[in-house]
């Protein structure tokens, strides 16, 4: 009768367990579906992803020679997908474009001055769909606006990017409002009349810090002359940290080299880096998700 129990119990416990294993190897199965599906996510969201530098290297050619690895090795490191450069001397422009051309391509423009606002942009990723630049202001020498229509080949979304080097603010305060009125007036006149959509990317050395009105009109509507900016920009640091402080972007302990975007754009990171010597600007940074 002991024995007849035993087989009876064994009988009805084996097809449990049978169940119960089917059960944990149908939810690792499930598991495994579901870390796979995150991790094609993660990516495409990586090859959608644009990674933004501006970068004043300064315009000093008696020490460039000292200087160029460290800033051609700062680029390299921060690995971006297009950086706004400035104070880029022709020799300056010389030696970026030569020692990053297998990645790179530095579009330069057709500016009568000593150094103008190249872009460089890696080969493989962007369509130059438009190009230009605009008298911006004058101090001493012409402040130009350089700008690049660019179709991303990752997502087959079209943007300006637009980069800036706005006159010291000492030297005439009007420099700089002719500049940022002029800069606000070009957003907005692509804007209208572009099919290819609203977004647009704004970099440079401003010589502003967020306190100053070129920075609340195009941040906070701000007047100049009574008047608003036709278009309204939000700073990619406060959009990823908004309550935290930006850093210095500058030796001089001064946050004025801005990466500014429209309020719609989905900005996942930013940072002010190190230039470690190299320039007397630091490189400031903002990744964006297209």
């Amino acid at each position: 009768m002991k024995q007849r129990l035993s087989l009876f119990f064994i009988l009805l416990f084996v097809p449990l367990f049978n169940f119960s294993e089917a059960k944990v190897l149908e939810q690792d199965e499930s598991n495994h579906s579901l870390s796979a599906a995150k991790l094609q996510k993660q990516k495409v969201d990586a090859e959608t992803n644009i990674k933004i530098i501006s970068f004043n290297v300064l315009a000093n050619r008696s020490t460039w020679s000292e200087r160029s690895n460290g800033i051609i090795d700062k680029i390299r490191d921060l690995n971006p997908d297009i950086a706004g450069l400035q104070e880029t001397m022709s020799t300056q422009r010389r030696d970026i474009s030569n020692a990053l051309t297998d990645e790179y391509q530095l579009v330069e423009f057709d500016i009568p001055v000593t150094y103008g606002n190249p872009i460089l942009l890696k080969k493989d990723r962007f369509d130059i769909l438009g190009s230009g630049f605009v008298d911006a202001a004058e101090c001493g020498n012409t402040r130009y606006i350089t700008w690049l229509l660019l179709r991303d080949k990752s997502s087959n979304k079209e943007f300006h990017f637009y980069n800036n080097h706005f006159c010291v603010r000492s030297s005439s305060n009007s420099s700089q409002a002719e500049h940022v009125i002029e800069l606000a007036e070009l957003i907005e006149q692509h804007q209208t009349t572009s099919s290819s959509g609203t977004t647009a990317i704004v970099v440079g050395d401003f010589n502003a810090t967020r306190n100053r009105t070129i920075m609340r009109y195009l941040l906070d509507e701000g007047t100049i002359t009574g008047q608003l900016s036709p278009v309204q920009l939000v700073d990619t640091w406060e959009v990823v940290y908004p309550n935290m402080s930006k850093p210095s972007t500058t030796e001089r302990d001064a946050a004025i080299d801005w990466i500014l975007t429209i309020p719609e754009e989905t900005i996942i990171d930013a940072s002010v880096d190190d230039s470690e010597g190299f320039s007397d600007h630091h490189p400031v940074t903002a990744t964006f998700q297209f």
